[in-house]
């Protein structure tokens, strides 16, 4: 069933569960407007991420760059407060100020991030908005949490429980002062998807499933005859309590039904509903990174995030009800935390490098010769710099130039004519670009391989401006949209190599 006439506006930073999200709302038939930092405010605080930042998250989500295009004309990057007063008729507003899993970056902001909640709903006031939470927000004195919005939380047992118990708090102070219609959805730890593998973030279960794996792989080499060395795995955890986490597509298509139902509850805890003990997850999971047995163990040689450690010990209870009657509805299939499972999760990790950067081999960059660079600057940007990013970057006649500063001044001017992108190069003796980037050939390098974002080298001050700041900070952000969308692949550094 699909809804091609829908619209959502999607607030927060592409995470685990919101990147997910887009990316099935579009192939669901929606549109999906994502406000988006402006690189004028580089230095802010905001919890939303800049426009290359969001399309590079959602290329992963929806599984790679091609897949991307085939739907990026139902995807719109909006400044900040363009989606609130555009008068965009929105069927629903998402408000995902706190991503799901304790260890994305931006979860510190969470409590600030819901502060910024009561703006949107001054201009949101006939749209349903669906905040959502984390289960860990919500947790009573009795260690359950409830399908409710009023009671007595218990106090927090880590920060990251603290924190989702600021922002829950914050939210619904807010919500409490909207004319809109409202709901609030609290979300377990995400975890890859089911079928791919696919993933965000590196967060959440994944850290301790990257543990496993390495601590196999360590005893392998070892070649001793300790007692793991045998297939025995000691872990500090209780194997009949249960770590709430469930895979990113099931949530996500959970969370669109709901959406698409007008019968829906106020409040939906979006967890299995079929919970799965931890003595069962952790013996499919021990089983596929090469271990016989799971032992429990006051203590263990894991090297753990202190609040994953503390979920796999923690009697939390999730009442589930609401949950229940939307699964019935729509015949939602119980998540499968099998050996299976954990397999392609493993596997899918094994080949991203379990988040750690690639060795220096495969990171070799591109060596910035005169040649090279000049192919760069007067064949590939030419080719490549479509019509509505040139008139972007060079409107009111604005030239930029590219200083290259340890090749001897070489450099390049980019401008506009006749509508064309054209590239010359730059003459000291000429007239100064309006806007100037003096870089190393090193920077430049990396950048042009989508190996460091612009926004990034300037934060670094790896990039000196010249010009008046404002319109220099306008250029960067069109400059980095097309580095990010027209990147030089290995493949065609190779080729370019051999061909000079």
């Amino acid at each position: 069933m699909t809804h091609p006439s829908k619209t959502a506006y999607l607030w927060g930073p592409v995470s685990s569960f919101s990147g997910p999200l887009a990316a099935t709302l579009v192939t669901r038939g929606w549109t999906v407007h994502i406000p988006t930092k402006s690189s004028l405010n580089l230095f802010s605080l905001s919890p939303l991420d800049l426009r290359s930042s969001a399309r590079g998250a959602l290329e992963q989500a929806f599984g790679g760059r091609e897949k991307f295009r085939m739907f990026q004309d139902r995807i719109k990057f909006i400044d900040q407060a363009e989606g609130a007063k555009s008068g965009t008729a929105y069927d629903a507003v998402i408000f995902c100020g706190l991503p799901p899993n304790f260890d994305e970056p931006r979860v510190p902001r969470a409590p600030w991030a819901a502060t910024e909640l009561p703006s949107l709903l001054k201009y949101f006031k006939e749209q349903p908005i669906f905040v959502i939470s984390s289960i860990w927000g919500g947790v009573q004195t009795d260690g359950v949490v409830p399908e409710e919005c009023e009671f007595e939380r218990r106090k927090p047992t880590s920060h990251f429980e603290s924190i989702c118990q600021q922002y829950e708090n914050k939210v619904m102070e807010a919500l409490e002062k909207s004319e809109a219609p409202w709901y609030l959805i609290r979300l377990p730890l995400i975890a890859p998807d089911s079928q791919s593998a696919d993933f965000v973030n590196y967060s959440g279960p994944l850290t301790l499933i990257r543990e496993l794996a390495l601590l196999h792989r360590h005893n392998e080499a070892k070649n001793n005859n300790s007692s793991q060395q045998k297939g025995e795995l000691k872990v500090s955890y209780n194997p009949d309590y249960t770590l709430w986490f469930s895979p990113s597509d099931q949530v996500v298509s959970t969370f669109c039904r709901y959406l698409e139902d007008e019968s829906r509850p106020r409040v939906l805890n979006l967890v299995s509903t079929e919970s799965t003990l931890n003595r069962e997850w952790l013996s499919a999971l021990a089983t596929e990174m090469g271990f016989n047995t799971v032992v429990e163990s006051e203590k263990d040689s894991l090297n753990l995030p202190g609040v994953l450690r503390k979920m796999l010990n923690d009697n939390l209870q999730v009442k589930t009800r609401n949950l229940f009657e939307v699964a019935g509805r729509y015949g939602i299939a119980r998540a499968r935390m099998d050996n299976n499972y954990f397999h392609n999760v493993a596997e899918k990790a094994e080949l991203t490098g379990w988040g750690v950067p690639q060795d220096k081999e495969k990171r070799k960059l591109f060596k910035f010769t005169e040649r090279l660079a000049a192919y760069y600057f007067e064949e590939f940007i030419p080719q490549h710099f479509d019509e509505g990013l040139l008139k972007r970057a060079t409107s009111n006649g604005t030239t930029i130039g590219f200083i290259i500063k340890d090749a001897d001044g070489l450099g390049w001017i980019l401008r506009a004519r006749k509508g064309k992108a054209v590239v010359e190069r730059f003459d000291p003796e000429d007239e100064r670009p309006r806007i100037c980037f003096h870089l190393t050939s090193k920077t430049m390098s990396q950048m042009i391989q989508s190996k460091l974002p612009m926004h990034r080298a300037l934060l670094l001050r790896e990039i000196e401006v010249e010009g008046p700041l404002l319109h220099a900070l306008k250029v960067a952000n069109t400059i980095e949209q097309f580095l990010k969308e027209h990147p030089l692949g290995e493949a065609q550094i190779l080729e370019l190599q051999e061909a000079h």
